[in-house]
């Protein structure tokens, strides 16, 4: 049964602005999207603000990111292990991360960027570089394209996700339940109207149940096709087909299998004020494509498994649902549940293997300037794994965070 905890204020900080230069291009304003359509779960003003046009040139360029302080503490569970930044409802799933309670502090979620625009006789030329330091400390890529008249190609979002569906929260992601990935890809996107089409071509990567690991060597012989449809920032519907395959020359098992999956979401505006937000994705052969970018660090959201020396592909169920509302243009607060249900034999083989995963959160932010965020959330998580054992653990997280 879920024990929630009672919620209480946050903390004050000195406010930072940051001062307009010329620009060749109207300023973004806050609120806008960039090209991938992705908002920031923390802060409005998740584009630049501040543009700087090269001398004698038709391009700006703008720097920009944040720097965030997580403050956890853990009741039950080490939520950030095997690394020490992000919320992973995995961890429940080894012994060793229990505790009789945890106070970490970490900067790991810290992020900076790069964008320019330039002017061309094809249209508006956009590049986007960023990084982050999550999960371990080091320096790596988030995202690393360039877009032009529809045409993306470069490291960003999965075209098969959307943030439609999605909310702020202080944890890193959407909340197990939502898809959630970045791949390297080829995209194209037609305006049509108020709505867009995308299609792409995405990097593939088939992840086989750890259990198979010494039966099967992944292999990928094609990309994985994806294509989604959003309306404004009101409702998307996106589907995924791809090859799901090992190689033969490395372990026994040579087999593929195709994998496929299928995900709406929506916004639906309750008064002027308040938002019910949801998302629900069932697939086959698309765990890596739920929650686990690159798959770093774990195989807990695998696509397929090994029977009878053959692959077979996961069936998996996601959805989640929050509630959000602004008490002012200054508060913000939210509450959600989600779910990740995968479907995998029940002979003793995968017993340790996830099941379901069942999260909940509940948080209040407050943006004191357009450029300073604190907040506070509360997270619980509920795991059980294939052989029936449960597992439960919450997480107390405050947060500052610096837009610059």
């Amino acid at each position: 049964m879920l024990k929630f905890k009672k919620i209480t204020a946050c903390l004050l900080v000195s406010p930072c602005f940051l001062a307009s230069h010329s620009f060749a291009f109207d300023v973004v304003e806050a609120g806008q999207p960039l090209v991938t359509g992705e908002p920031s779960r923390v802060g409005p003003p998740w584009n630049h603000r501040t543009t700087i046009n090269i001398p004698g040139t038709k391009t700006d360029i703008a720097f920009g990111g944040y720097l965030k302080l997580d403050a956890t503490y853990d009741f039950d569970y080490d939520l950030s292990a095997p690394y020490d930044a992000g919320t992973d409802p995995f961890a429940l799933l080894n012994p060793s991360n229990e505790t009789d309670g945890r106070t970490h502090f970490t900067a790991y979620e810290s992020r900076l960027n790069f964008r320019t625009h330039t002017r061309t006789d094809y249209g508006k030329l956009t590049t986007f570089l960023e990084g982050h330091f999550m999960p371990d400390g080091d320096f790596g890529l988030r995202h690393a394209y360039g877009e032009l008249n529809g045409f993306l190609a470069g490291q960003t979002w999965s075209n098969f996700m959307s943030f439609v569906g999605g909310t702020r929260t202080l944890a890193l992601g959407d909340p197990k339940g939502y898809s959630f990935d970045r791949n390297p890809q080829i995209r194209y996107t037609a305006q049509l109207g108020a709505g867009a089409l995308s299609f792409a071509l995405e990097d593939s990567e088939t992840v086989i149940a750890r259990q198979a690991n010494g039966l099967a060597s992944a292999e990928s012989q094609l990309p994985d096709l994806t294509v989604r449809y959003e309306y404004k920032r009101n409702f998307a519907l996106s589907g995924l087909v791809r090859e799901l395959s090992s190689n033969g020359n490395v372990n026994s098992v040579d087999d593929n299998a195709t994998g496929y999956g299928v995900q709406a979401q929506a916004s639906l505006p309750l008064g002027a004020a308040t938002h019910l937000k949801g998302s629900v994705t069932y697939g086959s052969g698309i765990g890596n494509y739920m929650g686990n970018p690159g798959n770093t660090g774990h195989r807990n959201a695998p696509d397929v498994y090994v029977e009878n020396g053959e692959l077979e592909a996961i069936d998996s169920l996601g959805f989640g649902v929050s509630l959000n509302h602004n008490w002012s243009t200054d508060w913000f607060s939210s509450i959600g549940y989600s779910r990740l249900a995968q479907d995998l034999p029940d002979d003793g083989a995968y017993d340790n293997n996830f099941d379901t995963v069942d999260y909940v959160f509940a948080n209040t932010l407050w943006d004191v300037t357009s450029r300073v965020m604190l907040g506070l959330e509360y997270q619980y998580a509920d795991v059980e794994n294939v052989g029936g054992d449960s597992m439960d653990a919450s997480r107390l997280m405050a947060s500052a965070l610096f837009h610059f």
